[in-house]
C-alpha cells in the first residue's frame, strides 16, 4: 500500500463564519502537529458592490491570537491605492470615471529582510484589516513574530461604522489619510511547549488575497504565494 506523507501546509482564504466543532478540533490537532498555515483573512465583510461591510464573527481570530497577532476590527486606508470606476454625470450622460478608493492599498513597504517578501515591488490588496501584536500571550507557546508588509505613511483606518462609497464627495473618510503606516502582514513561529513543535503562520488581513477578480488577478500577489508556499514546505531560498 501507498505510504501517505501528512501534509504540512494549508492555505485558507476568507472565513466568515465560525468553524466546526470537528474543523476546529482537526485544525489545532494539525497546527500541534506542527502544520504550517497561510492564512488570508480580513476581521471585516465588504462588499463594494452594495456598499456594505460587518465585522466577521469568527473563533478563527481566536486561533491567530496563539500565534500572537490580532487582527483589528477595522479597515485600513492608504492614499497608495488602485482605481474603481465611479458613475458620474458629465453633462446629459452618466459615465464610468476612474477614481482612486484607498481601501485598495497597493503595499509598497516590505520588511527586506523576510525572504518571502524581499524581492516584492508591490501587492495588492481588497479591504484588508490592520494586524497588530499581542500584549499577552498563552503560557503554552513561544512565540516570535515578525512584520512583512505595511501601507504608507499616508494611511487611515475606519472603524464601527464602514463607509465603501468611492466616491470622496460622499465620504469624507477617504480623504483623511494622515495616520502612520499600517501593519497588513506578518509572519510567525509558534513554539509549543510541551512537544516542542514548530508551526508557523503567514497571515495577510486580506480575505480577497486568494480570490479570482480581486487579489488572485494580480501577478505580484502570486509571486508572494508562491514565496509563502516554498518558504513554509521547507525551501528557504
Amino acid at each position: 500500500s501507498a505510504v501517505s506523507k501528512e501534509i504540512k501546509l494549508l492555505l485558507i482564504n476568507g472565513v466568515e463564519d465560525s468553524l466546526s466543532v470537528d474543523e476546529r478540533d482537526n485544525l489545532e490537532k494539525y497546527i500541534d502537529r506542527g502544520g504550517n498555515l497561510f492564512l488570508a483573512q480580513s476581521h471585516v465583510s465588504s462588499d463594494l458592490t452594495t456598499q456594505q461591510a460587518n465585522v466577521i464573527n469568527s473563533d478563527i481570530f481566536d486561533l491567530i491570537e496563539t500565534y500572537g497577532v490580532r487582527l483589528e476590527e477595522n479597515l485600513v486606508l492608504d492614499r497608495t491605492c488602485g482605481r474603481v470606476n465611479v458613475q458620474q454625470n458629465m453633462g446629459f450622460i452618466r459615465m464610468a470615471v476612474p477614481m482612486e478608493y484607498p481601501l485598495l492599498p497597493i503595499i509598497r513597504s516590505f520588511n527586506r529582510d523576510e525572504v518571502v517578501v524581499s524581492g516584492l515591488e508591490q501587492v495588492q490588496l481588497f479591504f484588508a484589516s490592520e494586524v497588530s501584536n499581542l500584549d499577552s500571550l498563552s503560557n503554552d507557546f513561544d512565540v516570535n513574530v515578525l512584520p512583512l508588509m505595511y501601507t504608507s505613511n499616508k494611511s487611515g483606518q475606519m472603524t464601527g461604522f464602514f463607509n465603501l462609497n468611492p466616491d470622496p464627495k460622499n465620504n469624507p473618510a477617504l480623504k483623511s489619510l494622515d495616520q502612520p503606516k499600517k501593519l497588513v502582514a506578518v509572519r510567525s513561529e509558534r513554539m509549543n511547549k510541551e512537544s516542542s513543535l514548530l508551526s508557523q503562520l503567514i497571515l495577510v488581513s486580506d480575505s480577497r488575497f486568494l480570490i479570482d477578480g480581486a487579489g488572485g488577478s494580480s501577478p505580484e500577489n502570486h509571486i508572494l504565494v508562491m514565496n509563502a508556499v516554498d518558504y513554509l514546505l521547507g525551501d528557504k531560498e
